[in-house]
């Protein structure tokens, strides 16, 4: 496994010479699979566990039948010169064999789970469903990573079924094998159309092959080949046909394989194989070297953690120690946490190691004690995985390495390689380093690095726990991705020492994790971590209970088991005591869940062979597949990480680069979007040689990234059908419906690049190709718009210095980028952001092809991009507008889907007349919508305002009637009009009006002195002096224009069956009854007052109106309310204290004026009268109080005189009408 990084977008001029000491583990790799004498051999197809079991008899029958017809298709499309042979099949662990269900005639052979298998047998895909698809990551030539199909396209039961589902899987062969790419288009697509204009005629032709022979292939035939379409294939082969690109492959080039005399294909053999657990052997050197700064202490810790907390339970482990000689100090055992079979395994390494000096090693000795091991095993050796722990260094005799390899490959083992420990120094002459990785490469192994970080006498705790990492990748890699119970490491960081200090960090935990979790803190020394360790969960819980603390000396930890942890984002805080020179390593592990399966595969593009980085026929590109359960993860957020190992001169440790990855189809490096396979190039790395650890992370991206569901609507009879939508693949899978990912971290080590010599002294490293061009065509202005994805300065990394662009006449013409120059290139940006230029031509009614290659500024040239055609019309008589070249401002919007090649619609601006149309028409409607709703809302709004108006002044009408007084000899007649304060307004003066435009009553609106001085006028028109006796006869027969009124509300007092204006509007007017000046308030004024004497509110009256009577106590002093009962003002007051009671039938004595002359000013009170009792008026906002009712006695002989004087006034009275008062 390997790891890699890079700051982002930082040109470098300088590179380096790059050998990468690993396997591509993510990928199947070519030799795995091998064409021997016209027949394949080492062909895996692993069935998967999402297949269930009920289903295998019928799975396991179809595959045989489809393999069989797929034989005889291959031998046809390759014209004999290829078939199956052998074919070895893996069945999922979870399956049981000896059912009926699942019932073999022949006994299952064990083996080790397939990491790399061929053809996948799985879950049905949402875009594709059951029929096959290949995964392709890598460009024209190179192999495809595998081929997956539904386990229900071999549930079939007939022939014809059989056979199509072969020539589905032939049509991805060809693909996955010899790197050819899908002949055809595809609707939608941005750069592969489903139609193309033909260039012979003109027409547009469905983008596809010239013509079909019969039977039908799966590529298109020489012949038949059309290197102007527009498809995936001609863009990434660069038009060269499908079958020139087959024969020059590994299988049949310099005429390897050529046409066999047979008549018919092989019938392939298939071998059944079932999953078994992993077989394990440690195999560790034990020399002097491991006698210094304790690393021989480091290497048994580190083995005593793997062992009795990293493997998952069921798995077998074994110990071999070699140094001139080779021994078992374990042997083969399944490990479980139920008895003591972890501790005795992982403590089997000797206390001390031996005085052997590493010259005299024997690594052969060590890996054929291994084999050994493995035979007490039934199962054999074949899958197992062998673990060598080496310092890497001392002679190694040729003749050892080529025996190694040869056993080990005959044997069927994976050899993994850690170099423990690696030194900055050289030695001279070859090393054991250079011969292990012949036999790394040989068994498709991984090599892993710890670097030497040796202090004095003592070795830094970082050491150890880099040990313990390369241990624990190795292990892992011996598990399937995602394997329910495999070790997982969530969170690992590095905490230096030197100041005491807490150690704070967080992690998060998520459904894709097991139910529990482990806390570990390395130390160099106990007593460098305090006694401080809390870990808060993320409900708010703290632990920091020491009782939880588990301390295991043997291996330097302090960890802490977290029991069904909770989900989420969980923090800890740890007290640092470290020396300086060491440090505290916290991390944080759990194992795979059953339920959610997150997986994450690492790989490169390169073989196991040292290469060059910087050679630019062979760059080096990271891949990073991540998927939950089958589906791929979308807009994940994917980080490479390339940490240099060791320390720099001033004993610190070298600065991180990190990669991102992208999933965005572009084409190169990234062939198809939205397949869950992040890639980028391989960064420049500076610093000169050095080796440098490749670690990938993965999560959630913020809660962006998305999944795809299941489409239901699937079904096995799409899985034939011919629908272009079904194939795999365009530029982008498209999938109709997406969900959010749960939350979900992952990371994993892959392994070491070393750099091997310093930087050339120039720049040497081109920019990436350009494979995402477009071009449309203004039909209104003849303009050309050209759209692509701007590459970098090296690959796709930093910008490039200016573009190269081409308008020619033919196809090849383009292709080699001769014809006329396009200028006015825009600057190059930033790469990964989209660019756009535009041009005015001249050449109409023909096809136009144009490409584009990017320069840096050492004159290194891209490779030519695709080809772009496009198609300019006639223009009309009227000249056109003049147009110049302009560029467009770059973005990263990918939403225009433009057909390249395709003539498109008359466009204005960039845009469509159609879509401007539709655009305009929908403003348009949403406007008129919109002035209909405020119309409709403007007069519904008017109209209840109308109507609650009304409902108000109803409200006030009834609030504010008024009473005749039955005691008063004027009778208002219906017909006869009536002469008011509130009807008068007299001629020429204006009329006062409302906010609302209602006309307002003289009451309303006039003065307090106005209103009074208007009373006083008619009073003394209609009436003269009152005669001292008799001022009731006098009252009953004069002819006053003004009743006696009293106010009236629609909720009378509780307890009183007479209205009252208390809390409401002023009295009303009374006529003079004497010219006698008096007391305008006859009871004196009570200075204990309180609110409990009050009336109560009454409800149901206007803001208004309550306004108007407060203004009123402003203005007037208080007066008695009114009552509308006689009483003797004997009965409770003494003769200077007695009232004058207004009352219904009679008054008892004379009254003066009832209002005096007030100013306009209502701060300057009027003066009292000179006759008056007590104190003068007060004028206060508080009500005055009530008069006391008369005694009951006096009340019953008032009431009767009032019903006979009633009864009198009714015989004589006309229809009465209310006068209102508002």
């Amino acid at each position: 496994m390997m790891m890699m990084m890079m700051g982002g977008g930082i040109s470098v001029t300088g590179v380096c010479v790059v050998f990468l000491l690993l396997t591509t583990t993510g990928a199947s790799h070519p030799d795995d699979l091998r064409l021997v004498d016209n027949g394949y051999e080492g062909l895996v197809v692993a069935i998967t566990d999402y297949v269930p079991q009920e289903h295998c008899n019928h799975v396991i029958h179809g595959l045989k039948s489809v393999l069989h017809e797929f034989s005889g298709v291959l031998w046809k499309a390759t014209g004999g010169r290829a078939s199956l042979r052998e074919v070895t099949v893996a069945l999922p662990r979870s399956w049981r064999t000896d059912a009926l269900t699942c019932s073999l005639l022949t006994p299952l052979t064990a083996a080790a789970t397939p990491t790399n298998a061929h053809i996948r047998v799985t879950t049905n895909h949402p875009v594709f469903g059951s029929r096959p698809w290949a995964q392709q990551s890598q460009g024209c030539g190179r192999q495809g990573d595998y081929i997956q199909m539904g386990g229900d396209l071999l549930r079939t039961t007939t022939n014809d079924t059989y056979m199509m589902a072969a020539r589905l899987l032939l049509a991805e062969w060809v693909k996955f094998r010899w790197g050819v790419f899908e002949e055809r288009g595809y609707q939608d697509d941005p750069l592969y159309p489903p139609t193309y204009r033909d260039p012979a005629t003109g027409v547009f032709n469905p983008n596809t092959c010239a013509s079909r022979k019969s039977p039908p292939m799966p590529f298109c035939a020489t012949a038949d080949h059309i290197p102007e379409a527009p498809t995936k294939h001609n863009a990434q082969c660069l038009g060269r046909p499908a079958w020139d690109i087959i024969l020059q492959s590994q299988d049949f080039v310099h005429g390897r394989n050529s046409p066999s005399n047979s008549t018919a294909a092989l019938l392939p053999s298939l071998r059944f194989v079932q999953e078994s657990a992993a077989r394990i052997v440690l195999v560790v050197e034990d020399t002097a070297v491991m006698n210094m700064q304790r690393r021989w202490e480091f290497v048994r810790k580190a083995v005593r953690r793997v062992v009795v907390y990293d493997v998952p339970d069921g798995d077998y482990v074994a110990l071999v120690v070699f140094n001139s000689v080779a021994g078992t100090y374990s042997p083969l055992a399944k490990l479980d946490s139920v008895t003591d079979v972890r501790q005795r395994v992982g403590s089997s390494l000797p206390r001390n190691p031996s005085r052997v000096p590493e010259s005299n090693k024997c690594v052969l000795c060590g890996l054929q004690e291994a084999l050994r091991a493995l035979d007490q095993d039934p199962a054999g050796t074949a899958g197992a995985t062998i673990i060598l722990v080496t310092t890497g260094k001392g002679a190694a005799h040729p003749s050892d390495m080529e025996e190694m390899e040869r056993l080990a490959l005959a044997r069927g083992v994976r050899v993994d390689t850690v170099l423990y420990p690696m030194t900055e120094h050289r030695g001279i002459g070859g090393t054991a380093a250079a011969g292990l990785q012949s036999l790394v490469s040989a068994t498709r192994g991984s090599s892993f690095t710890v670097m030497d970080e040796g202090v004095g006498n003592d070795s830094k705790v970082s050491m150890m726990v880099a040990l313990m990492d390369a241990l624990l990748a190795a292990v892992r890699r011996s598990e399937p991705p995602a394997a329910p119970g495999a070790p997982v490491l969530v969170h690992s960081n590095a905490y230096p020492g030197g100041i005491e200090s807490m150690s704070v960090g967080s992690f998060m935990l998520d459904d894709s994790l097991g139910p529990d979790a482990r806390l570990s803190i390395y130390y160099y020394d106990l007593n460098h971590v305090g006694n401080t360790v809390q870990l808060t969960a993320p409900s708010g819980e703290v632990i920091s209970n020491v009782n939880m603390q588990e301390e295991d000396g043997d291996a330097n930890v302090i960890f802490v088991n977290i029991i069904d942890a909770e989900r989420g984002q969980w923090q800890y805080r740890v007290e640092n005591r470290a020396d300086s020179h060491q440090g505290l390593h916290i991390q944080v592990s759990a194992r795979e869940s059953a339920a959610r399966k997150i997986s994450l595969r690492l790989w490169t593009s390169v073989d196991n062979n040292a290469i060059n980085a910087t050679d630019p026929s062979l760059p080096v590109i990271i891949y990073a597949e991540v998927k939950e359960e089958e589906m791929p993860i979308i807009n994940a957020r994917v980080t490479a990480r390339l940490q240099r190992l060791g320390t720099d001169t001033n004993g610190s440790n070298y600065n991180s680069v990190l990669v991102d990855l992208f999933d965005n189809g572009y084409g190169d490096p990234d062939i198809t979007g939205n397949d869950g396979v992040y890639s980028r190039y391989l960064p420049n790395l500076r610093g000169g040689p050095g080796h440098y650890q490749l670690s990938v992370s993965v999560d959630h991206n913020s809660n962006l990234a998305k999944v795809p569901v299941k489409d239901s609507v699937i079904r096995q009879s799409r899985v034939y059908s011919s629908a272009g939508k079904l194939t795999c693949c365009g530029s982008v899978i498209r999938f109709q419906h997406l969900k959010p990912v749960q939350p979900f971290q992952r990371s994993t080590t892959y392994g070491v690049l070393e750099v091997v010599s310093p930087p050339p002294p120039s720049d040497i490293v081109p920019p990436s190709r350009i494979l995402d061009l477009r071009a449309t065509v203004n039909t209104t202005t003849r303009e050309i718009a050209l759209r692509w994805t701007a590459p970098g300065d090296d690959y796709d990394w930093g910008r490039a210095h200016h573009y190269e662009a081409v308008m020619a006449s033919s196809w090849a013409e383009a292709k080699a980028f001769d014809g006329e120059r396009l200028s006015g290139m825009p600057l190059p940006v930033q790469a990964g952001t989209q660019q756009a230029v535009f041009h005015h031509t001249d050449r109409y009614e023909q096809i136009i092809y144009v490409a584009i290659r990017a320069v840096d500024k050492f004159n290194n040239r891209g490779g030519v991009s695709n080809i772009a055609s496009l198609w300019v019309p006639q223009p009309p008589t009227t000249p056109p507008p003049l147009t110049s070249p302009r560029t467009a401002q770059p973005t990263n919007d990918l939403s225009e889907l433009q057909g390249r090649g395709v003539t498109q619609p008359v466009r204005v601006a960039g845009m469509n007349l159609e879509d401007i149309a539709v655009i305009v028409g929908s403003v348009g409607g949403f406007l008129i919508i919109a002035a209909v709703l405020a119309t409709f809302c403007y007069c519904h709004v008017a109209r209840r305002r109308r109507h609650h108006h009304k409902q108000e002044s109803e409200k006030l009408e009834g609030n504010r009637n008024v009473m005749i007084k039955t005691n008063s000899s004027l009778m208002v007649n219906q017909d006869e009009s009536h002469d008011s304060v509130d009807s008068t307004v007299k001629e020429g003066e204006a009329v006062a009006v409302a906010k609302d435009g209602r006309p307002l009553s003289p009451i309303q609106s006039w003065g307090v002195t106005k209103l009074l001085q208007e009373h006083e006028r008619r009073v003394s028109m209609t009436s003269g002096p009152l005669e001292a006796a008799g001022p009731l006869a006098h009252y009953q027969n004069m002819q006053e224009p003004f009743p006696d009124v009293t106010l009236t509300g629609s909720h009378p007092y509780a307890g009183s069956q007479t209205p009252s204006t208390t809390h409401s509007d002023p009295p009303a007017y009374q006529p003079p009854y004497t010219t006698e000046a008096y007391a305008p308030y006859p009871y004196p004024y009570h200075p204990g007052y309180s609110h409990e004497d009050l009336p109560p509110y009454t409800p149901g009256l206007s803001s208004q109106s309550s306004q108007a009577s407060t203004a009123y106590t402003h203005e007037i002093a208080s007066q008695p309310s009114e009552v509308s009962y006689p009483v003797d003002p004997t009965a409770a007051y003494p003769p200077e204290m007695q009232p004058s009671f207004v009352g219904e039938i009679a008054y008892t004595q004379t009254q003066p004026p009832m209002y005096t002359s007030c100013p306009e000013d209502s701060s300057v009170a009027p003066p009292p009268a000179a006759n008056a009792q007590g104190p003068p008026p007060v004028r206060s906002k508080v009500p005055p109080p009530v008069a006391p009712k008369p005694p009951m006695a006096a009340r019953a002989a008032a009431t009767a005189a009032a019903v006979a004087t009633t009864t009198t006034a009714a015989s004589i009275e006309p229809k009465r009408r209310n006068v209102t008062q508002v």
